[in-house]
C-alpha cells in the first residue's frame, strides 16, 4: 500500500507534466480495491505547480499532516506532501493513528 501511495506522489510530482501538490495525504484519502491496490483520491485541495519554488497559499489540509513549513509560509511545494506521507507511514510503522501533535500519547513521542 506504501509502495502504491509512493508511485502515486512521484506520478504527481514528477510524471504528469507540471508538477501537482495533493495538499491532503493522509489515510482516509487512500482508497483499495479488492485486491489491495491503493488509489489516492479526494483532490479537493490540489494545486497546479507551475513554478518548482512552490506556490504560497492558504493553510489547508488536515492538522496533523500539514509540513510545518507549510504552516508558517503558506507556501505548499511538492516536499509538503512527502511530509504528509511520512506521517502516513509513520502510523502504519507503528500501528497508531496521529491523536495530537503535542502532549500525552503523541505519535512522535512514542517512536522517539
Amino acid at each position: 500500500i506504501l509502495t502504491g501511495l509512493a508511485s502515486a506522489l512521484l506520478y504527481l510530482h514528477e510524471e504528469c507534466g507540471d508538477p501537482v501538490v495533493h495538499r491532503d495525504v493522509k489515510p482516509s484519502n487512500v482508497m483499495l480495491d479488492s485486491e489491495f491496490n491503493p488509489y489516492l483520491g479526494d483532490f479537493g485541495l490540489a494545486r497546479l505547480l507551475k513554478n518548482v519554488d512552490g506556490v504560497t497559499t492558504m493553510v489547508a489540509g488536515t492538522l496533523g499532516y500539514i509540513a510545518p513549513e507549510v504552516s508558517f509560509t503558506g507556501k505548499v511545494t511538492t516536499e509538503s506532501d512527502i511530509y504528509s506521507f511520512g506521517v502516513v507511514v509513520l502510523e502504519v510503522v507503528c500501528g497508531r493513528r496521529f491523536n495530537n501533535l503535542l502532549g500525552e500519547n503523541c505519535l512522535v513521542d512514542y517512536v522517539w
